[in-house]
């Protein structure tokens, strides 16, 4: 796949893995838009990237059309959407006062939202000669994760999607690619405590998710969720022991 003059459009990329994403594809001769909530770190970076950043809530209807009519109506055409945007929520599930609210928080954002997105954008992805998707899941999609009663749960489905979305889409000559990290050093890596995980940097994660589209590979295992993958054929109950072992603060 080629990488070079595509309109593209990263959720969440303001921070993190997303503006990671968005730097590296913006240096390297492509339209770039970035969308989340925070509009002061949206122009932040859109300023510092030369990106263009449109505020908008991902699990809001309305903010995803005004995310796609803008391209739209700039572009006419959207080459590659990175369904990016996620949250971690750790919690108990019986005593937390909010727990509620967190499960709707996670389940419209890592797992509604890049679905109907993705749906909402596919009229611009038609207009590509070359159109992709790129769901960034996780290694958790492969084994449950005590300390976050829905998180990897979103993940599997968001994993599970991928593959349905890959076999559907391929009459429609767009690719469906899905990025499986392990634990990335972000703000959201913050809140794990545990001696098991390596942490993978943005700018080495990204970099190897775009070689592996780039090459054509439909599920790019990153890290230490290579070992995942196999661990949860190999050793399902082992594996899910040593990830209740995982302490949040």
């Amino acid at each position: 796949m080629d990488f070079s003059g595509k309109v593209i459009l990263v959720t969440g990329g303001g921070s993190g893995i997303g503006l990671e994403f968005a730097r590296q594809l913006a240096g390297a001769g492509n339209t770039v838009y970035i969308c989340g909530r925070n509009a002061a770190k949206l122009d932040t970076a859109a300023e510092v990237h030369g990106l263009h950043a449109v505020t908008g809530d991902v699990t809001s209807v309305t903010d995803q059309q005004k995310i796609i009519s803008t391209i739209a109506s700039e572009h006419g055409r959207l080459d590659i959407l990175i369904n990016n945007a996620g949250v971690l929520e750790a919690y108990d599930f019986a005593s937390d006062p909010n727990t509620l609210d967190r499960i709707e928080r996670e389940i419209e954002i890592n797992a509604k939202a890049p679905l109907t997105l993705t749906y909402r954008a596919l009229p611009l992805l038609r207009q590509s000669n070359q159109p992709a998707v790129l769901f960034v899941s996780s290694g958790v999609a492969y084994v449950a994760s005590a300390g976050t009663p829905v998180y990897s749960g979103t993940k599997a489905l968001i994993h599970h999607c991928a593959q349905t979305l890959r076999h559907q889409f391929a009459p429609l000559g767009i690719s469906v690619f899905e990025a499986l990290p392990p634990v990335v050093a972000t703000d959201m890596a913050k809140s794990l405590k545990s001696g098991n995980f390596k942490l993978m940097q943005p700018d080495d994660l990204v970099r190897q998710i775009i070689q592996g589209m780039k090459a054509g590979s439909p599920e790019i295992l990153l890290g230490q969720s290579k070992q995942i993958k196999f661990m949860s054929r190999l050793a399902p109950t082992f594996l899910f022991r040593q990830f209740a072992k995982t302490e949040f603060h």
